[in-house]
């Protein structure tokens, strides 16, 4: 298990933003950059679905839009916005080593280049056009312009943009806990939202062409929108042609890159990749660890498809690890958010100069039974926010020393199946057994809140099942079964981990080494439960009423604010009178200092 514990803030909503966030500072600004010109496009569309009420409306709307969009900020925010992020997709795509990459990433990239070609026009005839003329862009202005002469580009052009942003908002949020959940209402809001936004324009369109059919109400309209002459519109064409051609020479000089690139590694010393237990890569140095097994026809896991975002393309560098780099700071978040050993690193983040032994950690085809189970991309690895609930029986190998082994699986299985029904019924899981032991884990499909909720339930419903085991087992021991449980709250990842077959779903992390560590610590502390300050609050505890102590934790390297509790039956949880201030204070022959500053 891994050392270290992470501190967590009392509502959990910090532990969110650490999971939310992710990747290099380029991959950060490209994200943040994507989701402005996201929101962009998305109260565009919107504006064009007011269409199917009226121009008027439609009017109306964008009065409101461009109060924002066209003012000093927002036109900085957006010009920025839109040069950073062709600019940092333009540089990722210079710097890659192979085409051989998932669907979804080549139909994203291919979009993303065609979306500049179609949008230059646009954007001339409307912003630059009032830039350059004191054109008024009105909507009767863009529409009259536009159908129907050039629906079909507007119209591809929408669904480019819109496909685009959806596959990029597709692959950053799946990550996320609620996203499942989600998904069914995202994705009708995500094909409702073109379509209403093309029924508007058509509506509109024929509208317009209907009502400036008319001369003297199109001599109108141009006299009112300061329509561009003959010399002004052969400007704006010129600019577009411009414009356009210093796009395909700029995708000229990337290819040229590449081309370079490509040719310069062909030529370069191959080195070996040896991928544990008998598959080998040759290849030259420069592209990553990732790229070099898409290159060579490695499976290799990576849901967030590259970016440092997740951990799931990770390896343990068995050999050749003094030849690479520290990891940058990206990459370090990500590993010290799963408390990664030294010798493990990001596949998508490394690239090889010499000769490497690597052991793929996450199984990249993952069996069937278990994705039905936990769901396809928790077995490629996921992370999720989840309690985790240790428990182990005192004093077992002292009690069953002199017992058959019949006998003593009996005795365990009687108490783990009492065990079990209080954790399921909680709706936890059993990762695990331990020997005389077990871990469970809670929260798979709910929040941290929730998951410590039903980490509690679960402790005080396997206390009180003990009496039902003791009194069943009354005549087979010559004391009672006492166990003891700890129970912490953290990010862990939760993946199938293993070799072929013997692959099985689990999760790892600090989180569960300081959950371990807690149930470890109720020997030395004569209680039943320990709990992590963090878990009782996220239960829904009153943080002011906690009477806790702030302990050193062997295996650690942090101290953990703890609650002792001497039986979980007496826990008062959500909803009940009790606190567990009140419970600690209760309890005879058990003194806990007060909490530390």
């Amino acid at each position: 298990m891994d050392e270290g514990a992470p501190h967590l803030a009392g509502n959990g909503s910090d532990i969110r933003m650490r999971l939310l966030n992710g990747g290099t500072v380029a991959q950060r600004l490209r994200l943040i950059s994507g989701l402005i010109l996201f929101a962009f496009a998305l109260t565009h569309f919107l504006n064009h679905a007011v269409g199917l009420i009226g121009i008027e409306a439609m009017s109306t709307v964008q009065g409101w839009r461009t109060a924002v969009t066209h003012s000093l900020l927002g036109s900085l925010v957006l010009g920025l916005a839109l040069v950073a992020h062709v600019v940092l997709a333009l540089a990722k795509l210079a710097r890659r080593a192979t085409l051989r990459m998932p669907a979804w990433e080549a139909v994203q990239i291919v979009l993303g280049l065609a979306i500049p070609y179609l949008l230059i026009p646009h954007m001339a005839a409307t912003r630059l056009a009032q830039e350059l003329f004191g054109v008024l862009p009105t909507y009767e202005y863009e529409l009259v312009q536009l159908w129907p002469g050039k629906a079909v580009d507007q119209t591809v052009l929408l669904l480019l943009v819109w496909v685009h942003g959806c596959i990029g908002l597709h692959f950053w949020l799946r990550l996320r806990r609620w996203y499942d959940r989600a998904f069914p209402l995202l994705f009708a809001l995500a094909t409702l939202v073109p379509l209403a936004s093309l029924a508007g324009f058509m509506v509109a369109g024929r509208a317009t062409a209907d009502l400036y059919s008319d001369p003297a109400l199109l001599a109108a309209l141009r006299e009112q929108t300061n329509w561009p002459d003959r010399a002004e519109v052969r400007t704006i064409l010129l600019s577009i042609d411009r414009t356009r051609l210093g796009f395909a020479l700029l995708l000229g000089f990337i290819l040229l890159i590449l081309a370079g690139q490509w040719i310069r590694w062909a030529l370069r010393s191959r080195l070996v990749i040896t991928y544990v237990p008998n598959v080998e890569a040759r290849i030259s140095y420069g592209p990553t660890l990732l790229e070099i097994s898409r290159m060579s026809g490695i499976p290799h896991a990576a849901v967030c498809g590259g970016r440092a975002r997740c951990s799931t393309c990770r390896v343990r560098v068995d050999k050749g690890a003094d030849t690479l780099p520290r990891p940058e700071a990206a990459e370090a978040e990500t590993l010290a958010r799963i408390g990664a050993g030294p010798d493990v690193r990001l596949a998508c983040q490394i690239r090889p100069t010499a000769p490497l032994t690597v052991v793929r950690l996450v199984n990249p085809t993952a069996s069937g039974g278990l994705h039905r189970t936990l769901g396809r991309d928790e077995a490629q690895g996921v992370e999720r926010i989840c309690a985790v609930l240790f428990l182990d029986i005192r004093g077992f190998t002292q009690l069953s020393q002199d017992k058959l082994p019949y006998d003593v699986v009996f005795i365990l299985n009687r108490l783990f199946a009492a065990s079990g029904v209080a954790i399921t019924r909680n709706d936890g899981w059993i990762d695990k057994y331990l020997g005389d032991g077990l871990m469970a884990v809670f929260g798979r499909t709910c929040g941290p809140e929730e998951a410590c909720r039903q980490a509690l339930r679960a402790a005080k419903a396997i206390d009180e099942a003990l009496d039902d085991v003791n009194r069943d087992l009354e005549n087979e021991l010559p004391t009672p079964l006492h166990v003891g449980i700890g129970i912490h709250v953290g990010p862990l990842v939760l993946g199938e981990i293993g070799y072929e077959d013997s692959a099985a779903m689990t999760v790892i992390g600090r989180t569960v080494n300081a959950a371990a560590r807690l149930e470890a610590a109720t020997k030395q502390a004569g209680c039943q439960l320990i709990v992590s300050l963090d878990a009782a609050r996220l239960a829904g505890l009153d943080g002011n009423a906690l009477r806790s102590e702030t302990v050193t934790v062997r295996g650690l390297s942090d101290p953990l604010e703890v609650v002792f509790v001497e039986r979980a039956r007496r826990l008062q949880l959500m909803g009940e009178k009790r606190s567990i201030h009140n419970l600690i204070s209760d309890t005879p022959g058990l003194t806990i200092p007060p909490k530390s500053n």
